[in-house]
């Protein structure tokens, strides 16, 4: 059944939601950050191969170069999704969403150098004001401040890839770049716990492997997979939008889930609050340059 732009709102939306549950199931699965994402890496990879199969799709050829460089983002996939699950078992899902927040002021440098533009002074007031509200937050309870520091890392590894990605896809269909990542972002993984001898606690229990099932089917290869084929019915503007919210959902998710462990001081949300205001801004922003251009 086609998409319809109804359909494809409430599928935007869904996915999303479905984004900030990942959060939330980090925190339920037991095993540590690097096994917990090599099992991610690996059941999402497996689903988009399925996925790719189904839908006819054919390997395509890309120069060497790029492919070492799509590779290379795989490596960040998995410095990114290891710090981030890292900085929820350190802290609170609340605090890691609400840090990763901070992304978008990272691309506001990155982005000038990868594509060879100017700054812009919009951005960089904007990444000041996203700087003035984490130190909000961290003044607040500084007692989360391993898992502030480790989510700030996780943030400034997908501004990175996330820049690549929108580099890569400008040649090669989006699915293959996010399928060639995360093999990379799982052999990796393997590797690293071969060497750390992390591999004999690599395995999940039968409640992990449920959960991790949903995390790497339905949080990964379908999520990714649905996100694509909504874009091709709604804008990117309305899909950045939409992906903004992402913090607030995983935020009451946990409120729901977890209930008293998720509870912060009042100040946490006000600086939390002024993150992701920062992020709407940005892309409102963006939306009045494009029609002004």
């Amino acid at each position: 059944m086609p998409l319809t732009s109804l359909r494809a709102q409430i599928a935007l939306h869904s996915t999303v939601v479905v984004f900030g549950f990942t959060g939330v199931l980090g925190k339920l699965i037991s095993l540590s950050s690097v096994p917990l994402v090599f099992w991610r890496t690996l059941i999402g990879a497996g689903g988009l191969y399925v996925w790719m199969w189904l839908r006819k799709g054919v390997r395509p050829e890309m120069p060497t170069r790029q492919r070492l460089g799509i590779i290379a983002t795989g490596l960040l996939v998995a410095l990114h999704w290891a710090s981030f699950f890292e900085a929820i078992k350190v802290s609170t899902v609340s605090l890691a969403l609400a840090v990763m927040a901070t992304a978008p002021m990272f691309v506001a440098f990155i982005e000038p150098v990868l594509h060879r533009r100017r700054l812009d002074l919009r951005e960089v007031v904007l990444g000041m004001v996203a700087l003035a509200g984490l130190w909000w937050m961290y003044r607040v309870d500084v007692g989360y401040g391993e898992g502030m520091l480790i989510a700030l890392f996780s943030a400034f590894c997908a501004a990175l890839f996330g820049t690549l990605n929108s580099i890569w896809c400008r040649t090669v269909p989006s699915l293959a770049v996010s399928r060639m990542e995360l093999l990379t972002a799982c052999l990796f993984l393997a590797g690293w716990m071969v060497f750390s001898g992390e591999w004999d606690v690599a395995w999940p229990t039968r409640s992990d492997m449920g959960w991790l099932l949903l995390l790497g089917i339905v949080a990964t290869s379908m999520a990714f997979a649905l996100t694509v084929e909504i874009m091709k019915v709604l804008s990117p503007f309305t899909v950045a939008m939409a992906i903004n919210l992402e913090p607030v959902y995983a935020i009451l998710l946990a409120l729901a889930i977890f209930g008293d462990e998720e509870v912060m001081p009042p100040g946490f949300y006000g600086g939390a609050a002024v993150l992701i205001a920062t992020v709407f801004i940005d892309s409102w922003l963006k939306r009045r340059r494009t029609a002004e251009a």
